[in-house]
């Protein structure tokens, strides 16, 4: 983490901010997820309630066309239809021949539908009841017979107990949203407690520093008698302070008053202290190794031709800088705190950045 994020996590409200947004928006994500699934098995059982339908009339219109071909009458076909085929207010039967509709009541209402008797007008109605639609035809003796049924997809998805799937889904669904809250609020409480634990630990290490640095003063002074006290709040069982060095060969020439000076050598030494938390063993190798990594790239380089050093003057104190900022994000994410930095082109010259100062 970079030093805004860490200064925008410190802030309790955007960090209560941040939590409830992902809160919502794995609220939003898991809302969705249901909908679409629970739109889906509304499709697929009204979709198999079709299927059925259509079959049905398929059958029913084999029976009818029978019936015409041992000489029923279209009354006899009206009184069969009314006696066999089951209906209710939300599925019922019609029959049509040619463009007249012969029969079709919903036995819900009191009054017949026959009052729309002409097929256009008839099947016009039908459409804009948002129901399911099925029909079959069949000929005899050059007249055009329709069977047809219509069904609200409401009887289909109840046929189906879909409310018991809709209990279980958003139960699993409550369950899963509650599971990602609980994580993502855990996750918050660990990072807020680790930064605590992380500027207790600075804050320790500062008034040590400040102590040290009393007591140096002290030791120059010699008209002084003050006693010198050191604090220790015995937390540095906590942590394990450790120095890594490593070097650089390489190459650079420095624009000095915008004049390119010579290319010449150096043997860098690069020096970080750093703080590890963690009581776990600690694996030196895996660090060094994502710290040489990052320093081969300028290793036996003209650094003025290595990026961000092809524009930025390749002087210590630049190095030093930026090499700061890349090795701070290998440290952070290994879990180790940076102290302090010192880099050196020569072994009696060093530049030094503290992090102890810096207001992270």
């Amino acid at each position: 983490m970079n030093k805004k994020i860490i200064n925008w996590f410190r802030n309790p409200i955007t960090r209560m901010t941040a939590i409830l947004t992902s809160v919502s928006i794995v609220a939003v994500i898991m809302i969705g997820l249901l909908i679409l699934i629970l739109n889906g098995i509304n499709h697929a059982y009204v979709a198999n309630g079709t299927e059925r339908q259509q079959a049905y009339c398929d059958q029913l219109a084999d029976t009818l066309s029978a019936m015409k071909s041992n000489s029923a009458t279209d009354d006899e076909i009206v009184d069969y239809i009314s006696n066999h085929v089951t209906a209710s207010g939300s599925s019922w039967a019609f029959f049509i021949k040619d463009d007249t509709v012969l029969f079709a009541k919903n036995p819900s209402t009191t009054a017949s539908l026959n009052t729309l008797s002409e097929r256009t007008a008839f099947f016009a109605d039908l459409e804009a009841q948002d129901a399911v639609l099925t029909t079959t035809d069949f000929e005899y003796k050059n007249h055009t017979y329709t069977i047809g049924m219509i069904t609200d997809p409401v009887h289909f998805r109840n046929q189906a107990n879909l409310t018991t799937y809709e209990v279980y889904l958003i139960l699993v669904f409550a369950v899963l949203l509650l599971l990602s809250i609980g994580a993502i609020t855990a996750l918050s409480s660990t990072l807020a407690r680790t930064e605590h634990t992380l500027t207790e630990t600075k804050d320790e290490l500062i008034e040590r520093n400040q102590d040290f640095e009393k007591l140096e003063e002290l030791q120059t002074s010699s008209n002084t008698s003050e006693p010198i006290t050191i604090r220790h709040s015995g937390k540095s069982s906590q942590y394990k302070q450790y120095k890594f060095k490593f070097y650089l060969n390489a190459r650079h020439a420095i624009y000095i008053n915008g004049v390119l000076g010579a290319m010449h050598p150096h043997t860098w030494e690069i020096t970080l202290h750093v703080i590890k938390m963690q009581q776990d063993f600690i694996q030196f190798t895996k660090l060094e190794k994502e710290i040489e990594e990052f320093i081969d790239q300028f290793q036996d380089k003209e650094l003025n031709e290595v990026p961000p050093f092809d524009v930025i003057n390749p002087t210590l104190e630049n190095c030093c800088d930026y090499f700061k900022e890349q090795l701070s994000a290998i440290l952070t994410e290994e879990g180790w705190l940076f102290l302090m930095m010192e880099m050196s082109e020569t072994p009696s010259r060093s530049y030094v950045i503290s992090m102890i100062d810096e207001d992270n």
